[in-house]
């Protein structure tokens, strides 16, 4: 019976610390005022920040625009980015959310990627990359750019540095990157007659065709796994290597070629001299 009694003193003498008046528990009371001393601290620092932050000093009031590549801005100046961040950029330093003000430049026409960071105290920072004119492409119902990345993008044709030197691409929905990468392959391939792609067509079919600088049109043709890919380079190939003994007879009139044929090709004869 000993040990039952003892456990009914251990059980009440913890009851009894439990409920005993809370100011006659030492170590309990300086928790507790510890613990409202931090609450009380971070309540006052946390009303110090705000308060803080809506003085006229944060209000973003300064705008700086620079290059995010090193190159030029031409088509993205001071005056538009700043209507833009009039309508779309809320806040002052501290509340300003910079990746909600990147996207919203993202947006403007011309710009291709966008940096923003705050200046202190009372402005930001937007870096800039233009799209880099390169193409127009026409396999949609709205004429759009292409970029040198192969990307396609909506922007005022006019304001193109030179319409009369972009390339003009064309393709089924969906494969500007496709077109793209044909556009560098085709360069290399007629590279030793100094001669680049003007133009560039992949059909619904996924035929290629495409005019160069020298005025020559050539019919690649399809395109649908590798076995048609290595069939168009061995084309191109027999075509290179026999090209001089072609021209030595037919000389400038020859306007087209079709590489289309497994064992060979064909030309056009349409100029005359």
């Amino acid at each position: 019976m000993k040990w039952i009694r003892g456990t009914f003193s251990v059980i009440a003498s913890v009851m009894g610390t439990v409920f005993s008046p809370i100011w006659n528990q030492t170590r309990v009371l300086k928790v507790l005022s510890n613990v409202m001393f931090l609450i009380a601290l971070l309540a006052t620092c946390s009303w110090l920040l705000f308060w803080l932050g809506q003085r006229p000093v944060f209000s973003l009031n300064h705008l700086t625009v620079e290059s995010l590549d090193g190159r030029e801005l031409k088509h993205v100046n001071l005056p538009t980015i700043r209507a833009r961040a009039v309508d779309q950029v809320q806040g002052n330093f501290f509340t300003v959310r910079l990746d909600q003000a990147r996207q919203a430049f993202e947006s403007m026409p011309w710009v291709r990627r966008a940096s923003v960071r705050r200046d202190w105290p009372n402005g930001i920072v937007v870096a800039i990359e233009e799209h880099q004119a390169m193409g127009v492409w026409h396999g949609s119902e709205i004429p759009k750019l292409m970029n040198t990345h192969g990307e396609l993008f909506v922007a005022n044709m006019a304001e193109a540095e030179d319409g009369s030197s972009l390339l003009r691409f064309s393709g089924p929905e969906g494969s500007s990157q496709e077109v793209f990468k044909k556009l560098q392959k085709i360069n290399t391939w007629f590279s030793p007659w100094d001669a680049k792609v003007q133009g560039l067509e992949l059909s619904s079919r996924y035929a290629w065709k495409a005019k160069l600088s020298n005025g020559l049109s050539i019919d690649l043709g399809r395109e649908l796994d590798e076995r048609d890919s290595k069939q168009m380079e061995l084309s191109v190939e027999r075509l290179m290597k026999t090209w001089p003994q072609v021209q030595e007879k037919w000389g400038q009139r020859i306007d087209s070629i079709d590489l289309r044929y497994a064992n060979g090709y064909a030309i056009h004869i349409g100029k005359k001299l």
